[in-house]
């Protein structure tokens, strides 16, 4: 928690800075390679990080043959994805993304995806056996090695850098490589502190036992890789959706990117920057409810999912009264854009459904319900789509927000629900056995 709060502060300089450099088209343009990056992410990380951190807590002995089981599945996807990205990124970004310009952008990412999924398996290895301290000091390091390569390169090759918007948004992709590459280092570099591996180890039948390890990853991996792929492939239609709707809406499409820019690259940080608390909370309690509800420790697992409801509830709260209050002002003091002062109002009300659902739904990933996470939040991102392609064109930006607090009540009312009724119905079959 303390090294996210860190890292997105950092986040926060690094958008002020690059919407001082590149403007909201630069920024719109830049958050429009995200849902094609996200997409190819989840296929190859998402699931496979969940699972290994749900194998690894309190089996310590296949921890590292888990996270070696793991980088064997999401690591040649992931090679795969980077090459389809990298070589068709004149396609996907003429037909799929509708933006030609993002071309390059895409090429560029495609180079940071493998390095992001070692990051990313190697942080579920870490969170599974509860040490934080890892995926906490490698977001750290991934955040400030973005933000200082692209402010090397802004200060020290300004005079060679052009003012078009598509070179400058280069630059903060350049960052993101950047980032990735170190955060790789940092967690390839703790993985082998914390298991030194001896010429013997190697030897034995250490490449048979992760052989072994690989179907029961892979069968836990894929509701959670496909829930996240189609999720994935939502939002995705969403980036692409929004310019277009606007325009419809009466807006000239280089005003939608910018207005699409304002609200991803500056409004929603602001929104999830207490997400930090929330998804530490998440991130921890997924090993500590899979390991109860593998001992059947139901009342244990009814009273942290209990404070955790109250809590996430009263921050929500909280952030919703600030953010409902300073939003206009946030604004203006630190984007001089009203525009996203408005955004950070509407959205305040999000917050406590945000983070309910979010700490929920890793609840019920450590209780195994994958399937039921995954038909819920694709009820919910569906319905922010049906917003989307009917409510932009009347209403314009205003139509889009209406959807997100409608897509976060529905999944938030729907998981914490399913949460409750599990539990209660293990416990009540657990104290009729007792």
């Amino acid at each position: 928690m303390f090294a996210g709060i860190i890292t997105r502060f950092l986040g926060f300089y690094y958008r002020i800075f690059l919407s001082s450099r590149i403007g909201a088209e630069g920024m719109g343009l830049y958050q429009m390679i995200f849902p094609v990056y996200g997409l190819c992410l989840s296929l190859c990380a998402s699931g496979i990080q969940v699972s290994i951190s749900r194998f690894v807590s309190g089996r310590e002995k296949c921890s590292l043959k888990t996270l070696a089981a793991g980088l064997s599945i999401a690591l040649p996807l992931s090679l795969i994805c980077s090459v389809i990205i990298f070589f068709g990124s004149d396609i996907i970004s003429s037909t799929y993304l509708n933006e030609p310009r993002c071309s390059i952008l895409l090429k560029f990412s495609a180079i940071s995806l493998p390095m992001a999924v070692i990051h990313s398996c190697v942080n579920g290895y870490f969170l599974g056996k509860k040490k934080a301290f890892v995926p906490g000091i490698s977001q750290f390091i991934e955040q400030l090695a973005r933000v200082a390569t692209a402010w090397c390169i802004f200060f020290m090759a300004n005079e060679h850098l052009s003012d078009d918007i598509v070179s400058l948004a280069v630059v903060a992709v350049i960052g993101l490589v950047a980032g990735e590459f170190v955060s790789m280092l940092v967690s390839i570099i703790a993985t082998i502190i914390d298991n030194p591996i001896s010429k013997r180890t190697l030897k034995g039948n250490y490449y048979c036992s992760v052989k072994r390890m690989v179907n029961p990853l892979a069968k836990m991996a894929f509701p959670l890789t496909m829930t996240n792929l189609i999720l994935g492939l939502v939002h995705s239609l969403e980036a692409t959706a929004i310019p277009f709707f606007l325009n419809k809406y009466g807006l000239t499409y280089g005003n939608a990117i910018s207005i699409y820019g304002i609200l991803t690259a500056m409004a929603m940080p602001f929104i999830t920057f207490p997400t930090t608390v929330t998804g530490a909370v998440s991130r921890m309690l997924l090993p500590t409810i899979a390991a109860a509800e593998a001992e059947r420790n139901y009342e244990r697992i009814s009273k942290l999912s209990l404070k955790t409801l109250k809590y996430s509830a009263l921050l929500g709260m909280f952030c919703t009264c600030f953010f409902a209050l300073t939003g206009e002002k946030i604004g203006k003091i630190v984007y001089n854009n009203e525009t996203a002062g408005d955004f950070i109002t509407i959205l305040a009300w999000l917050c406590p459904l945000m983070f309910i659902s979010g700490t929920v739904g890793s609840i019920l990933h450590g209780l195994g319900l994958t399937k039921t996470t995954f038909y819920q939040n694709m009820a919910g991102s569906l319905l922010r789509l049906s917003f989307t392609i009917f409510a932009i064109p009347i209403y314009g930006i205003k139509g889009y927000l209406w959807g997100i607090l409608a897509s976060e009540l529905l999944c938030t009312v729907l998981h914490t629900g399913s949460m409750l009724n599990y539990i209660n119905k293990n416990k009540e079959i657990s104290g009729a056995r007792n």
